[in-house]
């Protein structure tokens, strides 16, 4: 299945070099965030055993949490993405020069002529303006109604020119394109079909694996990836590049709003083309609103590139509802801490176990039925937490009351798992 993609472990291998490049000019720029080393990383924590139990995990599975919720600079997964093409596109111009390395070009001002552009629901611009701003660099935000008013706010007081559109995220995108074309000076990060970005986020299980080696996890038993998925551009990287590492050890599992499943919509639709934006099904399509509070999930129609390289990567995706994210949240600080803090939105992949043991007990084939036992029969479940660390202490408390007010969880609290094999 690899061999037939478009991208190869060699493109997978060369972002990680470039990542290792990266590292002097990193460390220069956000000497506070990523020290000496350079080295954009997250922590993967062992979770208590009381959580696991909440979560509906046997007492054989090891549960850890993936924590992108305190990645550098950014403090969401889109560092990995929406940084590293920032910074890539820098790459690239600066070569032009006289200086000798990017942190030379950087020193000497040459990136102010340049204008980074992207449309985002609040993640992936911040991502972007964070690191435009660093450099020197101007930068677009064309941001969707769904995002939150304080990541405006940060971008602007970081001296980004945010553009807040009154439509969708594909409206916020479409624009982002339109500004970029009109201008040669400069680029757009586009998080529906972007390699770069695709690859950004790729590495990340380089990272994974060599941190399972260091936690004595035993590699031989089965891994099972829970990340919450919007348009699908950091999940579906992931999700290859942990293929590409873990070969068949892995099963990647997406979760998406009930009001907001693209992905879902988009690989289940038996008659989508191979290629083509116009051939992929989309929320409108069967009369989704794509409202939910999980702003960076708020899409409407998936990514091509993320149809094209996991639509046989991915083991399935499930569904949540907006309550069960802020009642998961709640949970999760109570017996994790306040340092476990994710936002509301990542907490759509704690909601998996349950949903594999729904369809365990209640799947409408065998195949179903024996694909999500041996998920719960010893596995080791990693939750890709998303992004948080940035948010305000008033929104968190804000978070935090809701979902203390919310009702007790069934063991299903939307549908079940849709698995493609």
């Amino acid at each position: 299945m690899l061999k037939a993609l478009p991208l190869h472990r060699a493109d997978l291998d060369r972002a990680h070099a470039r990542w290792e490049r990266l590292r002097p000019t990193l460390s220069a720029l956000f000497p506070l965030e990523v020290g000496e080393q350079g080295v954009i990383a997250s922590p993967l924590r062992q979770t208590s055993d009381g959580f696991r139990d909440i979560l509906g995990l046997p007492p054989s599975c090891t549960l850890l949490v993936k924590e992108d919720s305190k990645l550098a600079v950014c403090g969401s997964v889109k560092a990995r993405g929406g940084l590293y093409e920032t910074f890539a596109f820098a790459e690239s111009v600066s070569a032009n020069g006289a200086e000798t390395t990017l942190l030379d070009a950087i020193r000497a001002g040459r990136m102010h002529d340049y204008n980074v552009v992207v449309g985002s629901t609040g993640n992936l611009g911040m991502s972007v303006g964070m690191a435009a701003a660093a450099m020197g660099m101007r930068s677009t935000i064309h941001m969707s109604k769904d995002a939150k008013a304080w990541k405006m706010k940060l971008l602007r007081e970081r001296g980004c020119d945010v553009r807040v559109h009154e439509g969708s995220y594909g409206d916020a995108v479409a624009q982002g394109r339109r500004d970029t074309d009109a201008n040669e000076m400069a680029h757009f990060v586009d998080d529906e079909q972007s390699e770069t970005l695709f690859l950004g986020y790729a590495c990340a299980a380089f990272e994974l694996r060599d941190q399972m080696v260091a936690m004595g996890i035993d590699m031989q038993k089965h891994v099972v990836v829970h990340i919450p998925c919007g348009v699908g551009g950091a999940p579906s990287g992931i999700c290859w590049g942990l293929k590409h590492i873990f070969g068949d050890a892995v099963t990647v599992l997406f979760a998406e709003p009930t009001h907001a499943p693209c992905v879902l919509l988009a690989l289940g639709d038996a008659t989508r083309g191979e290629e083509g934006e116009a051939d992929i099904m989309s929320c409108a399509d069967i009369g989704l609103d794509v409202l939910t509070e999980a702003d960076g999930l708020a899409c409407g129609k998936a990514s091509p590139l993320c149809c094209t390289m996991v639509a046989d990567l991915c083991g399935g995706i499930y569904t949540v509802d907006d309550e069960s994210l802020f009642t998961r949240l709640a949970q999760l600080v109570e017996h994790e801490g306040e340092t476990a803090f994710m936002e509301p939105s990542c907490c759509a992949a704690l909601e998996g176990p349950r949903h594999l043991a729904w369809v365990r007990d209640h799947g409408n084939t065998v195949s179903e039925k024996e694909a999500c036992a041996r998920m719960l029969d010893g596995a080791t479940h990693v939750i890709w937490a998303t992004g948080g660390s940035l948010v305000p202490d008033e929104e968190r408390q804000r978070f935090l009351k809701r979902g203390r007010r919310g009702s007790h969880l069934s063991a299903r609290s939307s549908r079940g798992v849709e698995h493609k094999k």
